[in-house]
């Protein structure tokens, strides 16, 4: 039987297509860089009549030959898939965004390239585009607790809504995360997110950074839209709002009862249709008995409440999110660990995580950074934890007896006590024999050998 004809600028087509599906911009380009067609989610950031008929090194000068995705699928004729790449633009912004580059070929030559983003970081500023823009969903959000649970039916139904939403949690918890659930699960998820640390930003510019500013509004002042103009249509997520100063908290609750806002140094108003999400990392009740947070604001912003639990009261994730981790970071790595000894189970379960998920997440992987087996171990855990590793074991330095000993005999009574404490600890087959570092079968074999 004949193989089928494959024509080749069909599965160019469909290479491009694919990842193009779920992408924040879009750029053409002919085989010099220049600029052809230019398509984007986000409504605010490149539009097409300010870069179409430009080299791309005028967008990012930072970018040369090799560090351009554009400009090395260009000269290589090879696809770049998800190169993560952290530059600034022509506009002085940061930008950190995702980069897929496929190479447009005719009779052999490269004649042009598509490139597609996922956008991360524009300027002080996260935002995201597109029906997902790599944001997080609840199916992401890695839990077997009740409680969390129980706050993921919440973030569901709550998604459905338009209302204000007030997140509290400690730090590290993942209020971004589930900020951005509530984006992705409702309406608005084909539009943008836009989230703003408001801490990360000086008091004295933050009025401007929500409301835009008109050119010559103040010395050195250039038109630019606010908060609330980039996320018209989508989310717009405040983080730690109680670092916000009082007088702006005032101004912000005004914003949101007329929905309409004007630039400094403008003349009109000008309408926004944005759903808001907040988030403090102290108690909301300690925020408004010490005056930090407006009452009225609270109550604005509060419509519908979401606890985080931090990482202390839900211990049955600890193993969960351990394992996802160890997954991330081998892929990203290279590395082939499989999971953790049993007492850096236990060094890990016995972790209070004042910076909870996040402090997890770091332990993990600076545990990566100098672990030489297939476990992790407690000595590779001990620098990120600030601990130290349990000391031997009173058998380990006892003295050996007078009389003679079988070392095999000793070594089958120890393995068969490992074997014994993790099969009570994990409480199945399988995940005591990823945490021993032996297959299933040679468990199964070892347990029937030692009658367990």
């Amino acid at each position: 039987m004949p193989e089928p004809y494959r024509d080749p600028y069909m599965d160019q087509i469909r290479a491009i297509i694919q990842v193009c599906e779920d992408t924040d911009g879009i750029l053409i380009v002919d085989r010099n860089g220049i600029i052809r067609d230019h398509r984007i989610a986000m409504n605010y950031y490149w539009k097409a009549e300010e870069t179409v008929g430009r080299h791309i090194r005028e967008l990012y000068p930072e970018l040369d030959e090799e560090s351009s995705t554009i400009l090395r699928a260009l000269r290589t004729g090879r696809a770049i898939y998800d190169q993560r790449q952290e530059i600034v633009n022509s506009r002085g912004e940061r930008v950190v965004l995702d980069a897929t580059t496929i190479p447009i070929s005719v009779d052999g030559q490269v004649v042009g390239a598509v490139d597609c983003a996922r956008f991360y970081v524009v300027g002080q500023r996260i935002v995201r585009g597109g029906r997902r823009g790599g944001l997080s969903t609840l199916d992401r959000i890695v839990t077997c607790s009740p409680v969390m649970e129980e706050l993921k039916r919440r973030v569901r139904s709550a998604a459905q809504l338009d209302s204000p939403v007030l997140i509290y949690g400690e730090t590290g918890t993942g209020k971004e995360l589930v900020a951005e659930a509530l984006h992705t699960e409702g309406r608005r998820c084909g539009q943008s997110f836009v989230s703003q640390n408001c801490a990360a930003i000086p008091t004295n510019l933050l009025e401007s950074m929500f409301f835009g500013t008109e050119k010559g509004s103040y010395t050195g002042a250039v038109t630019h839209k606010g908060l609330f103009e980039e996320a018209n249509g989508g989310t717009l997520f405040l983080d730690e709002i109680n670092s916000m100063d009082i007088s702006l908290q005032a101004k912000l609750l005004k914003a949101l009862e007329e929905k309409k806002v004007r630039r400094l140094g403008g003349s009109r108003d000008i309408p926004f249709d944005v759903r808001i999400v907040a988030a403090v990392n102290e108690p909301p009740e300690e925020l408004l008995r010490t005056g930090r947070l407006r009452e009225d604001l609270f109550y604005r912003l509060g419509v519908v409440r979401l606890l985080l639990p931090p990482l202390r009261e839900r211990p049955e994730d600890i193993p969960l999110l351990t394992n996802h981790f160890l997954e991330q970071y081998n892929r990203s790595m290279k590395r082939t660990i499989r999971g953790v000894t049993p007492g850096a189970d236990r060094m890990l379960r016995q972790c209070r995580w004042p910076g909870n998920v996040r402090q997890l997440r770091n332990a993990v992987e600076g545990a990566f950074a100098v672990a030489q087996g297939e476990l992790l171990c407690e000595a590779d855990l001990a620098e990120s934890l600030g601990t130290r590793p349990e000391p031997p074991s009173e058998a380990a330095g006892a003295a050996l007896p007078d009389g003679p000993i079988s070392l095999s005999r000793e070594v089958e009574r120890y393995e068969r006590e490992l074997i014994r404490r993790a099969m009570e600890q994990y409480g199945s087959i399988s995940a005591a024999a990823r945490n021993l570092g032996l297959s299933r079968q040679n468990l199964k074999y070892k347990l029937q050998k030692y009658d367990l």
